[in-house]
């Protein structure tokens, strides 16, 4: 039997999904009650997961329980539980703070110099909050700060054995449905700057992936009722699960069809199956080839931005190192120049005959002479 949650806190921390201000009315109106908590996040606002756990050990009887994969926020927020247990093939991982950094300009030697300074006192908040985050982990998990700090260093996903051996949680328990790593969910992993699994296949989703199971149910329903056929063959067979599949079926493919400017799908026959022609089966097959081209199409740019970002370090890099070595550098001294392009040391004069001589050359070269 499923267990009951009396609050669920998913997606993005600090969003609406994942708020400070509901967990307080949840936690307030359970005052005096055991109160079961489900977490399945990816992470967010620190300072969001900063006040649940805050909540949580004021209310004094809170339970956690991991499910899916959990990381950075998403960790912090349990540390005020009285108890937290995680499902055995859920995943947790804690690591460093990070900071948004989007600069796309040009700038000069003093704006370099400003924004290295800006960056310095952004890494210098951060190790502050890293400190915070790590003395909150050391507490639970009774160990030295320095080893949280060198865990969270690693960026190293742990299994539910791994974090109940850390001392992160308190309890393995049997898991309620299996792990699974989306394409959208690992992009979004991707930009937020958190790694992926090890060994984990990164699955198809959105339209084309219900398509794609559609077609895996609908021809695995067939094939098993093919072989009760054999087995019963005087059974009645039960074609209402594959009804359902095929209306699903046949939405999404009539989507493609209608995009490709090919003719509806026919009714369909007795025994509930539709047929294709070649130009509609050939429209199907060019519409999952697009879909697999889009997908690495995604995965180039995200490698290109991976690739400019990088560039964009090295160059700001080489420009402070600049900045560096031409502050040591002496000024150098000016010479003046003359009008005649001729350059004459700043402790010499010109005769009257000389400058009389420089103002006629330049009469005549100004009236074509």
């Amino acid at each position: 039997m499923a267990k009951k949650f009396d609050l669920k806190l998913k997606g993005y921390v600090g969003s609406w999904d994942f708020d400070s201000d509901y967990v307080d009315y949840v936690l307030d109106k359970a005052a005096d009650k055991e109160v079961s908590v489900l977490i399945d996040s990816l992470g967010g606002s620190v300072a969001t997961a900063l006040s649940v756990s805050s909540a949580f050990a004021n209310h004094g009887n809170v339970h956690v329980y991991y499910r899916g994969m959990n990381a950075s926020a998403a960790t912090i927020a349990s540390m005020g539980a009285k108890h937290i247990a995680i499902e055995k093939n859920a995943m947790y991982l804690v690591h460093k703070c990070s900071f948004p950094i989007f600069e796309w300009s040009a700038l000069n030697a003093d704006q370099l110099k400003e924004k290295a300074a800006e960056y310095m006192k952004t890494a210098a908040d951060a190790e502050k909050i890293d400190l915070t985050i790590a003395t909150a982990y050391a507490d639970r998990c009774k160990k030295p700060v320095k080893d949280l700090l060198d865990l969270m260093r690693e960026e190293k996903w742990l299994t539910a054995q791994e974090a109940l051996d850390w001392g992160f949680v308190d309890e393995v328990i049997d898991s309620t449905e299996d792990v699974k790593l989306t394409q959208t969910v690992a992009n979004a992993m991707a930009a937020a700057g958190i790694p992926l699994p090890d060994n984990m296949p990164v699955e198809a989703d959105g339209w084309l992936a219900q398509l794609e199971a559609m077609f895996k149910k609908w021809f695995g329903k067939k094939e098993a009722a093919t072989a009760q056929a054999v087995a019963e063959p005087d059974a009645k067979p039960d074609n209402s699960i594959q009804s359902t599949v095929m209306k699903k079926v046949f939405l999404m493919v009539a989507a493609v069809l209608a995009a490709a400017n090919l003719k509806a799908l026919e009714e369909p026959n007795e025994g509930g199956s539709y047929a294709l022609d070649e130009s509609q089966l050939q429209a199907l097959e060019d519409s999952l080839a697009q879909a697999k081209a889009d997908k690495e199409a995604a995965e180039a740019a995200k490698t290109a931005a991976e690739t400019a970002k990088a560039d964009a370090e090295t160059k700001l890099a080489a420009a402070e190192a600049r900045i560096a070595e031409l502050e040591a550098r002496p000024a150098a001294t000016a010479k003046p120049v003359v009008e005649t392009g001729e350059q004459k040391p700043a402790n010499e004069e010109q005769s009257p005959a000389e400058a009389l001589a420089a103002t006629l050359a330049n009469a005549r070269q100004m009236l074509g002479k």
